[in-house]
């Protein structure tokens, strides 16, 4: 499963979804937006995770648990 983190510029959403990342042990790869080599593309404020190609903008805890599978 390929994991990417795009951060977004909204702190506290960024940090949700990274503290969900790291509490769950989700191998994943921080993007950064001055350099994005892939064909997905997210500019703004929300940040957003693409799991195996599939991107999911600002997604809260109970979407993250279905998106990753976790009861």
């Amino acid at each position: 499963m390929t994991v990417r983190f795009f951060p977004g510029s909204e702190k506290q959403k960024s940090t949700l979804i990274e503290g969900f990342l790291q509490q769950f042990h989700v191998d994943h790869e921080l993007v950064q937006p001055d350099g994005t080599p892939s064909r997905t593309f997210h500019l703004g404020t929300d940040p957003a995770v693409e799991v195996d190609g599939q991107t999911y903008v600002d997604p809260n805890v109970d979407a993250l648990k279905k998106i990753f599978r976790i009861q």
